[in-house]
């Protein structure tokens, strides 16, 4: 058995969505050959969800480093409409660190995982992010430990991220990126445009960078049952709607209340948002609350979101308007692919479109286009009334390749042919 040092910010039993991937990885590894240990952040408040932390094996090493700088309480997770004082001074604070706050937990986690390295027995190293600055701890962890192969994993894109603010902070950030994938033994991305967004942008060879999709574990997956079939037709998105999610939410709003001046009531449309939200979203979203349309649902553990999205009639995704919405796919895309549930994306043309057009689940539509999704509600809601609705559920081997086992097979394979 050899054994992979996997530095991860967020790790059970926080509750962020990044959790999830690194979460599975850390699970189905040792099936492959490769026992992970991990260095982490030490847990102080936010979003928690202590279930998870029963999806590893009992075996595992956890090094837990302390963030000084972290709050320490919970309002990293808080559903509240107006944010507080405290979430926006850190909110401000944030552009002063490159490539993010936890910029500060660097040195710490540094200092763990060359103690662990140093003591033996680890063959690999991987980083796994957002946030960032862990790939710089992988970073000074390469230099220090050249001989050690470098795995590094991108969950989302980093410099080429729309939500830059300026061009002296991009120039930074894709400075540190830059720095990282020459030195990195191999780079995976979550999908391929990412993958090919990176190519282009920096001219690393292909053979350097392979995609590493999200998935699901069928594990986690209730046996499929029919949503019911009387009162109003559900739609329910789980994930937090912030920045540029946020943004793109104001289509769906324009498209509800449309639907209202036409007629459609709370007995015929029920819409479900479970996460955290900007205050666009309360704001856009209060008429439609005010009259039993909308419900604003706090986070909640990993479980229970499942359980929301087995209750729905249709599985709503929600993705930002730009280039990130484009090259990137949530994680819950391919829950909802299990889980057989039509899905209505807002989404602009890019992976997700394609995915959901691939599978044949549902409809894609841009996020912005307020025709189109008004036509598109129309529609499920006649196929509702009708009792038309059906299940994109297929056979087992359909969406066989996003399985959580298989996806950490790949992994597995990309570690062994490093050492």
């Amino acid at each position: 058995m050899r054994r992979v040092l996997i530095v991860a910010y967020d790790f059970p039993p926080r509750g962020a969505t990044g959790v999830i991937r690194v979460t599975k990885f850390a699970r189905y590894l040792p099936e492959f050959g490769w026992q992970p240990v991990v260095v982490a952040a030490a847990v102080r408040g936010g979003m928690l969800d202590e279930a998870l932390l029963a999806q590893l094996p009992p075996e595992l090493e956890v090094l837990r480093v302390e963030n000084r700088f972290a709050p320490g309480n919970a309002a990293a997770g808080r559903h509240a409409a107006s944010p507080t004082l405290g979430a926006r001074l850190r909110q401000s604070l944030r552009r002063l660190f490159i490539p993010d706050p936890q910029l500060l937990w660097v040195p710490g986690a540094v200092r763990a995982a060359s103690q662990r390295i140093e003591q033996g027995g680890i063959d690999a190293l991987m980083t796994t992010a957002p946030p960032y600055s862990v790939h710089v701890a992988g970073l000074w962890l390469k230099r220090r430990f050249p001989q050690l192969p470098w795995l590094m994993d991108l969950r989302d894109i980093w410099s080429e991220n729309p939500t830059i603010p300026d061009p002296l902070t991009y120039k930074l950030q894709a400075a540190w990126e830059r720095a990282c994938l020459r030195a990195a033994d191999h780079v995976t991305t979550a999908t391929d445009g990412q993958r090919g967004l990176i190519l282009r942008s920096f001219g690393i060879p292909p053979t350097h960078i392979s995609t590493i999709t999200n998935g699901f574990d069928p594990a986690d997956v209730p046996a499929l049952v029919p949503p019911p079939d009387r009162g109003p037709l559900r739609l329910t998105h789980v994930g937090s709607l912030v920045g540029n999610r946020a943004a793109a939410t104001q289509g769906l709003f324009a498209a509800l209340e449309r639907l209202v001046a036409q007629g459609v009531t709370a007995d015929e449309l029920e819409m479900r948002l479970v996460g955290v939200f900007d205050a666009e979203v309360y704001q856009w979203s209060q008429p439609l609350v005010e009259r039993g349309i909308v419900q604003l649902v706090p986070f909640m553990p990993y479980a229970q979101a499942v359980g929301e999205m087995t209750a729905a009639h249709v599985l709503l995704l929600i993705t930002a308007n730009d280039r990130e919405g484009r090259l990137s796919h949530p994680n819950k895309l391919f829950e909802y692919f299990a889980l057989g549930r039509p899905i209505l994306a807002l989404t602009p043309e890019g992976d997700v479109a394609r995915l959901v057009r691939e599978a044949d689940a549902g409809q894609a539509v841009p996020p912005l286009d307020v025709e189109q999704i008004v036509a598109a509600l129309q529609t499920l809601l006649a196929e509702h009334r009708a009792r038309t609705l059906g299940s994109v559920a297929a056979e087992a081997t359909r969406f066989a390749r996003f399985e959580r086992r298989e996806l950490t097979r790949q992994l597995a394979a990309r570690l062994d042919e490093l050492v």
